[in-house]
């Protein structure tokens, strides 16, 4: 139907209505008002995507603001969901969610969970990547370092030889790294 040439929904009643003929075809009498038609879908894209810079942003600012206990649950819902995600396919993200959370643990004074976290990145990434790959290197230099920070003598040649048997593991026990170890350990041995 139209009036005056601009043309009307369904169930609107005009003038016309009323003088017209009915014909064989009435339109339906308008029912009550239906509900708007829901969203579009969102854009396509990974199932489950994690945001895993942004969400280490957060957890590295928290830590900054000194709510460490916040920062290690947030990394911890960041690791069990980029896991979930991911369907356990490892990859540097993983990598680096867990040595977050060994540094958070680094600040929490608990070296021996710190250190088990870097040893782990440091095996994913050498699966990743390979032995001699940066990134599997400069991972071997965060674990060492991380390391020396331990005060505790007993405890640092606990962790220290644990180091070793993780860098011969992937880089021999000739690499520049096992060998800078080893030294680190004779000379903490001997005082």
């Amino acid at each position: 139907m139209s009036n005056d040439g601009v043309f009307l929904p369904w169930g609107v009643v005009t003038t016309d209505f009323w003088t017209t003929p009915a014909t064989s075809h009435t339109p339906p009498t308008p029912t009550a008002a239906t509900p708007p038609p829901p969203p579009p879908p969102p854009p396509p894209g990974p199932p489950n995507e994690v945001d895993v810079p942004a969400r280490i942003a957060a957890v590295a600012a928290l830590a900054r603001e000194g709510d460490l206990d916040e920062a290690v649950l947030l990394a911890e819902r960041l690791d069990t969901e980029h896991t979930a995600a991911t369907n356990e396919n490892f990859s540097t993200a993983t990598a680096d969610i867990r040595e977050v959370r060994g540094y958070l643990a680094s600040l929490t004074g608990d070296h021996r969970t710190a250190v088990g976290w870097y040893l782990h990145a440091l095996r994913l990434r050498a699966d990743l990547h390979g032995p001699d790959h940066p990134d599997t290197e400069a991972a071997v230099h965060r674990a060492y370092s991380l390391w020396r920070t331990t005060t505790d003598p007993v405890l640092g040649d606990r962790l220290g030889n644990e180091l070793l048997t993780t860098v011969i593991s992937i880089q021999g026990p000739h690499s520049a790294a096992a060998r800078r170890i080893h030294e680190a350990l004779d000379h903490a041995a001997d005082p």
